[in-house]
């Protein structure tokens, strides 16, 4: 689905916009770097000429310029590369719809730029969340609770061996720690068998003097979490996108992200579940 060739209509033609905005750009690299040469060669030819202060000054400029095009051409490649990615890996049969289409404009005396940069700084705050709900440790209850559930299995995992017959007698426990190099007795599930009480006394005075983490989410809330984060960066994802369409219609050149979400780009709905046979 790379060529996107199954893609919706206004998919496409953002695709084809995208596309030429990089070629445009492209277009005014060469025609300035050929000016450029242009105007060296006039120097070259006449260094103490009358204009030459100007020529100069000139080609200065122009110099600015393309590398302004050069790093508008390689966001411009990124942004494509990305999308082009995005739809290489999307199953052949996935379903795809246009998404409704976002209302928005700056706020009141607000410019494109600004607008923008606004909506950026949402998103990052919510990438930043998210890494930190996704690094978060587990409540104090929930590791305990862990710990317990782990010490009743290990008792039943380091039960012993017991042979009696009437001419021999013999307990032991032939449980091994798997993470061992050698074989070596698991101290820990046989103390799990033998003193399940009082290891759970110890384990949770371990758990009280372990530090603290800066955030502590059960796994109901933090997948929660996750999935809210990850609705509201579309959201705003989408309104970033927005404003920067309405800002090109008037005329005004705002660089994408090419980290940006390419559902957000395109205005795209994929429906992986409901596939076309």
């Amino acid at each position: 689905m790379a060529d996107g060739s199954n893609l919706p209509k206004a998919a496409q033609l953002k695709i084809l916009r995208l596309e030429d905005a990089e070629q445009q750009a492209q277009t005014l690299i060469s025609s300035t770097v050929r000016r450029i040469g242009e105007l060296e060669r006039i120097i070259m030819n006449n260094p103490d000429g009358d204009r030459g202060d100007a020529v100069r000054e000139e080609i200065a400029l122009l110099r600015e310029r393309r590398d302004e095009h050069t790093d508008r051409h390689r966001s411009c490649c990124d942004v494509n590369a990305a999308i082009r990615r995005y739809l290489g890996m999307l199953p052949a049969n996935a379903v795809l719809s246009d998404a409704r289409k976002v209302k928005v404009r700056p706020r009141g005396g607000e410019s494109f730029v600004a607008a923008v940069d606004r909506v950026r700084r949402d998103i990052a705050n919510l990438v930043s969340e998210r890494f930190q709900v996704q690094q978060c440790g587990l409540p104090v209850e929930e590791i305990r609770a862990k710990a317990r559930d782990w010490i009743a299995s290990q008792t039943q995992t380091a039960r012993p061996r017991i042979t009696a017959t009437h001419n021999e007698f013999a307990i032991s426990f032939e449980v091994y720690d798997e993470k061992a190099s050698v074989p070596m007795p698991d101290i820990a599930a046989i103390m799990a068998f033998l003193y399940p009480e009082k290891l759970t006394k110890r384990i949770d005075e371990a758990i009280e003097q372990m530090p603290k983490p800066r955030l502590s989410l059960s796994a109901e809330q933090k997948a929660k979490r996750l999935r809210e984060i990850k609705d509201l960066l579309y959201e705003r994802e989408t309104e970033e996108e927005a404003l920067i369409s309405l800002a090109e219609e008037q005329g005004q050149t705002i660089d994408r992200r090419p980290t940006a979400d390419p559902r957000a780009i395109l205005g795209l709905v994929v429906d992986r579940n409901r596939a076309v046979a």
